[in-house]
C-alpha cells in the first residue's frame, strides 16, 4: 500500500499548533526539550504563547519543523510509515526527515540558519507575493510578461491556484490585470518577503555556502523536491538551495505520485491547505490530515480500515 506523506510550509500556523500532542505524549515533550536546547529558546512559549514570533519566519521555519517531527514519530509509534514523501517550500525539509536525509538536530540548524537568510533578504529587498485563483498558467504568464517590473510565478499549488512573486509594484500591477483579464480572486499574502523569486538570491548563496559543511544522508524511500516536481535528482545541497529562488511545483509532485499509484496522501501540518489542493487534482484519492489529537485518531483508525481492505 503506497502512503506519501505531505508536509505544509510557512502560513497556516497557528499559536496552541501542537499543544494538545504535547500535552499528551512523551516523546513530543522530548522533541520540544531537545529542540529548546538546539535553537536556543524556550520553543513550548513562543508556540504556545507568541503569536507575534511565531509568525516571524526565523522561529516560523523551525517551530514547524518540530511539529513535524513530532507527528512523524507518533506515526512511527504506530508502525505507520509512508512510501513516498514530499513538501510544500518549507515543508520539503519534513520530507527530509520523513526520508533520512536529515535528523532532528541538522533540520533546526538549516532551518534557522535559512530562516535567517530569508529574513535578511527580505530586508535588503521590497517585495509582495499574492495569489491568483481561477486563471490558467498560460494566461497568468502572459501577463506577467507584459509588465515591465519584476514578477514571477512562485508556486503552483493545484488547478487555478497559482501564487506570483515579485516587486512591490509588479505584483500589485500583475493582481490588477489578472482581475481585468478573468482571474476569479487576487489577494495578497501576508509574506515577510517575495520568496521563491530571484529577489531572495543572497540567501540562496548564503544557504549553499552554509549547506557545503552538513552532512546529508541519501534518501531511505522515494522522496520528491519542490524545484522540479518529481523525485530527486543531483545533488540535494544545489536542491535545497536553489529552491530558495525557484518555483514550488506541488501539483505536479501530487500528478506524479498518482501516476505511480500513490492512493493515500497525508497531510501533516497546522490545518489542511495541502489537502484541499490534492483534492483539486484527484478526487478518487483517500486524503488524510495529522496536526492535532483528534486527526492523528482518526488518520491511524482510517489506515488501520485501508490495510485490512
Amino acid at each position: 500500500m503506497n502512503i506519501a506523506f505531505m508536509f505544509s510550509g510557512q502560513g497556516s500556523q497557528y499559536v496552541t499548533m501542537c499543544q494538545d500532542l504535547y500535552d499528551t505524549y512523551p516523546v513530543v515533550r522530548e522533541l520540544f526539550t531537545n529542540a529548546s536546547t538546539i535553537l536556543g529558546y524556550d520553543v513550548q512559549t513562543v508556540m504556545f504563547e507568541q503569536e507575534e514570533m511565531l509568525n516571524n519566519t526565523l522561529y516560523t521555519q523551525p517551530l514547524l519543523f518540530v511539529m513535524y517531527v513530532s507527528i512523524v514519530e507518533l506515526l512511527r509509534q504506530q508502525g505507520i510509515e509512508s512510501t513516498h514523501t514530499c513538501g510544500l517550500s518549507l515543508g520539503e525539509y519534513g520530507a527530509l526527515y520523513d526520508s533520512g536525509c536529515i535528523d532532528f538536530e541538522t533540520g533546526l540548524k538549516l532551518l534557522q540558519k535559512r530562516g535567517e537568510l530569508m529574513d535578511v533578504a527580505c530586508q535588503q529587498t521590497s517585495g509582495k507575493m499574492s495569489a491568483i485563483l481561477g486563471m490558467d498558467e498560460a494566461d497568468l504568464q502572459a501577463i506577467i510578461d507584459q509588465v515591465e517590473a519584476y514578477v514571477t510565478i512562485a508556486n503552483y499549488n493545484t488547478y487555478g491556484q497559482l501564487v506570483i512573486s515579485g516587486t512591490s509594484e509588479g505584483v500589485e500591477l500583475v493582481n490588477t490585470l489578472a482581475l481585468q483579464q478573468g482571474a476569479k480572486r487576487a489577494i495578497l499574502l501576508q509574506t515577510s518577503g517575495p520568496f521563491h523569486s530571484t529577489l531572495m538570491e543572497p540567501a540562496r548563496l548564503g544557504f549553499r555556502e552554509y549547506i557545503k559543511n552538513i552532512e546529508l544522508h541519501e534518501p531511505r524511500k522515494a522522496l520528491l523536491t519542490n524545484v522540479n516536481g518529481g523525485y530527486v535528482q543531483g545533488s540535494l545541497k544545489e536542491v535545497l538551495s536553489n529552491q530558495i529562488t525557484h518555483s514550488v511545483q506541488f501539483y505536479q509532485m501530487i500528478e506524479t505520485l498518482v501516476k505511480d499509484d500513490v492512493r493515500i496522501f497525508v497531510e501533516i501540518g497546522p490545518k489542511k491547505v495541502l489537502s484541499s489542493f490534492v483534492k483539486k487534482i484527484d478526487k478518487t484519492v483517500t486524503i488524510l490530515h495529522v496536526e492535532d489529537g483528534e486527526s492523528f485518531k482518526h488518520t491511524i483508525n482510517a489506515l488501520e480500515v485501508a490495510h485490512e481492505l
